[in-house]
């Protein structure tokens, strides 16, 4: 894996990765096609079902819980969430104590506080991270690999030696090390599940070489503040295993073990998008890294994508977590995506599979359609008026595609044409409001806003999965009016379109063989 000279990703010294979730937001209805989003993990799974050890190491960390019970005493203010009776108590034990180790922690604590209790305890557990057993607390990676924020810590892992001599902490440990490798017995068996998983949807099938590690640090006293980060080859995640969202968190985390070494060493391939990350840069949501590392920021977007394609999410939850990227400024997550559905088709690793995966993705199209995007303010930023008319049209198109989803054409119609006053040339409400008023019965109004959708692709840039199937319908309507050589123009012409998607290709080219017959149920789909 490329590195940068200190030893961490070329994303910077470490990374944070908070629990992650994807969000429950409404925005369509897509057609499913092609292998099963689950079945391609679970197919290549019935080859292989590894034990997290061979992988992942499981386990509770003295140092972290050495560290978290120094930044209690010292004034740490957050009771931990999720957590037992016994360790509710040792919290407020550790707030009552005043020796004069316990003083010197508490100057120390507030001299390098942050704006949040969270942003402050964040360098205390990645210095947990680096350092060996107590009293001593060594780094155990070379000084070049510490990463900025443990650095400002300078000073404090001689107070935490002081802190676990003077004040037996060891006995604290001994007393709760029974509960937490409870804990870390607790999710083996599921993070067993993870690995198995997501070795199966990569296809590699062997263990791992070469000194690289992943370990869980199980520890209920970090709360919901759960962290993830890289040190050279050494993948660590600290995690409270009763929080919710946890093993959500360890599957991410696994993933990147995964895949970054694909990434990293596969510059060529990788540098050929180079040139959308210029679309990136000007996402205020983006973090400042992945403007600027591109390795590091196709690796976060490939993960997420294919932690979509892995999940088993509904079309509006898959649109909208899509939608969300797009403005957020992860623009690479939909073609990833996209291009993924192509290595689940094929029978090589994914390692193999990677150059194709690339070279599948279309740059200047891909262009086009981030140009477009409206980012969304950075948080705590004034909304300019052009960001809240963005908004306001990203929340009418979410509500407007479910109602098409749960079949309430009518409040659809109503929410498009709001979309379209706000936005005439919107090419997205156009084809939603032409789905809507077919399902209406209004055919003609119908066909009429699908032609504005493919005369709009004359002009501009129009999502490919919009014009594909624009000119599907028109196909299907000129079917059901006896209008067979239009019929077979519509389809081919969609079949034309560069980046379509396969159920748009599939209904196409049934098309070009056939008439479309009515009474067949269909689904109807609108772009992500």
């Amino acid at each position: 894996m490329r590195r940068g000279g200190n030893g961490e990703p070329r994303r910077g010294f470490g990374r944070h990765v908070s629990a992650w979730t994807f969000r429950q937001a409404a925005v369509a209805i897509v057609l499913a096609a092609g292998l099963s989003l689950g079945g391609a993990a679970t197919a290549y799974a019935a080859q292989y079902s590894p034990s997290p050890g061979e992988v992942i190491r499981i386990r509770p960390n003295k140092q972290l819980f050495v560290t978290l019970c120094a930044l209690y005493a010292a004034g740490y203010p957050e009771m931990p969430s999720h957590i037992p009776p016994q360790l509710q108590q040792l919290v407020r034990q550790l707030a009552t104590m005043s020796d004069p180790q316990v003083v010197a922690l508490r100057q120390f604590y507030q001299q390098h506080k942050k704006a949040t209790p969270s942003a402050t305890l964040k360098p205390y557990i990645s210095l947990a991270m680096v350092v060996g057993p107590p009293p001593h607390f060594h780094y155990v990676v070379p000084e070049s690999g510490i990463p900025p924020s443990v650095n400002d810590l300078k000073g404090f892992r001689g107070l935490l030696g002081a802190f676990y001599t003077q004040d037996n902490i060891d006995r604290l440990w001994k007393q709760v090390k029974p509960f937490y490798e409870a804990d870390a017995a607790q999710i083996r068996g599921p993070v067993s599940q993870v690995v198995t998983e997501e070795k199966a949807y990569i296809r590699r099938m062997y263990a791992f070489q070469g000194g690289r590690t992943f370990t869980v640090d199980v520890d209920p006293l970090i709360g919901s503040a759960t962290n993830f980060r890289i040190y050279s080859e050494r993948y660590r995640i600290a995690v409270n295993p009763a929080e919710p969202g946890t093993v959500a968190a360890i599957r991410r985390a696994f993933l990147y073990f995964l895949v970054d070494p694909i990434v990293f060493n596969a510059q060529g391939e990788v540098d050929r998008l180079h040139y959308l990350q210029y679309y990136a840069r000007k996402a205020p949501r983006l973090p400042e890294d992945y403007k600027y590392d591109f390795a590091s920021f196709v690796d976060e977007c490939l993960v997420r994508a294919m932690l979509l394609r892995m999940g088993n999410f509904s079309p509006p939850q898959l649109a909208g977590t899509l939608q969300r990227d797009d403005r957020d400024g992860y623009v690479l997550v939909r073609p990833l995506y996209e291009a993924l559905k192509g290595y689940q088709h094929s029978q090589v690793s994914f390692l193999q599979y990677f150059p194709t995966l690339m070279k599948s993705i279309n740059v200047k199209q891909e262009g086009e359609r981030e140009a477009q995007i409206d980012f969304a303010p950075a948080a705590g930023e004034p909304v300019t008026p052009k960001q809240a008319r963005a908004d306001k049209i990203f929340r009418l198109l979410n509500e407007a595609n479910q109602d098409i989803a749960t079949q309430q054409e009518k409040q659809a119609i109503s929410l498009f044409q709001e979309v379209l006053q706000l936005d005439p040339k919107n090419t997205q409400a156009m084809y939603g409001l032409g789905v809507a008023s077919a399902l209406n019965g209004q055919g003609e109004r119908a066909h009429e806003l699908f032609e504005q959708v493919v005369a709009s692709a004359q002009k501009a840039y129009v999502d490919p999965s919009t014009l594909a199937w624009s000119h599907v319908y028109l196909g299907r309507m000129n079917d059901l009016a006896g209008r067979r050589a239009r019929a077979v123009s519509q389809y081919r012409a969609a079949l034309a379109v560069s980046g379509l998607p396969t159920a748009a290709r599939q209904a196409a080219e049934s098309g070009v063989k056939r008439p479309y017959t009515p009474g067949v149920k269909t689904q109807h789909t609108t772009p992500h």
